[in-house]
């Protein structure tokens, strides 16, 4: 599994009905301009809404791959992605790392990858 794989995973878009899988939106990526510069075609009205899959992990790989993410760790990527004050990030963490496999230390710049 890569590591978009398993943040879609861990987002819960391989669950028919959820959010994510509905959207087409495997990141749960806000809707705003950046997922609007990256194919989508309306918000639900927090998340964004993409036309088909392939271009919702498009948008994921880009953000993931934007500067604000670039050099960091597994981790503190996935503190900013997922946070705390929303999520139960330490579990993300553990289950990311588990599903790709990777260490919370690892740089995710060459994780990022379909």
């Amino acid at each position: 599994m890569t590591f978009l794989q398993a943040v879609a995973r861990q987002e819960g878009f391989y669950i028919p009905h959820t959010r994510p899988a509905r959207n087409h939106n495997p990141g749960d990526i806000e809707w705003g301009q950046f997922a609007k510069a990256h194919g989508a075609i309306g918000g639900d009205p927090r998340f964004a809404i993409f036309p088909d899959d392939v271009t919702g992990f498009a948008a994921m790989r880009a953000l993931f791959q934007a500067p604000a993410y670039q050099g960091l760790s597994v981790e503190a990527a996935l503190n900013k992605w997922a946070p705390p004050i929303e999520n139960a990030t330490n579990i993300y963490i553990e289950h990311v790392c588990e599903w790709v496999p990777c260490q919370p230390t690892d740089i995710i710049d060459s994780l990022v990858v379909m």
